[in-house]
């Protein structure tokens, strides 16, 4: 076989390295929240979109996550000129973000997080920070999502 003309393989990160950012605060809120399951990387997948429009179209509402992530609709036509670090952070997020290019999982997963008890929420439903939360909550979450797509 002709190696040239063969299509190479393209190896998909695991789903342990892509959940790899979240840890260990994942870990301390399932614990000390007793949340079950993934709940915890769904709240922080989340609340990383959250940072993430506030980082790029800081006017938009959350639901147009998934036009941001795919290149599509008005919000990425219209958006404005950024910075070579704000391109490296859209990237970045495609990849941990994944599954809200979907527009039906980003709305259920907005719809989830909606649910979720105000003490483990850093953004409230417009998207937007929330001024009743501990600066150290905001702090601690705002540096991770700022880590992850550095």
């Amino acid at each position: 076989m002709n190696t040239l003309l063969s299509t190479p393989r393209v190896t998909r990160p695991a789903l342990a390295s892509l959940l790899h950012w979240q840890e260990p605060l994942a870990t301390r809120l399932r614990f000390r929240h007793a949340l079950p399951g993934m709940v915890a990387n769904r709240l922080l997948n989340v609340e990383l979109g959250l940072y993430l429009l506030a980082e790029l179209v800081p006017l938009a509402p959350p639901q147009v996550l998934p036009d941001l992530l795919t290149g599509h609709g008005a919000v990425y036509r219209n958006r404005p000129i950024w910075s070579p670090r704000q391109h490296r952070a859209l990237s970045q997020a495609r990849i941990l973000l994944a599954p809200y290019m979907d527009r039906t999982a980003w709305y259920n997963a907005l719809a989830k997080y909606a649910t979720l008890p105000s003490e483990l929420k850093a953004y409230n439903s417009q998207g937007t920070l929330r001024t009743d939360v501990s600066g150290y909550l905001l702090r601690e979450r705002l540096g991770m999502f700022a880590k992850a797509v550095a």
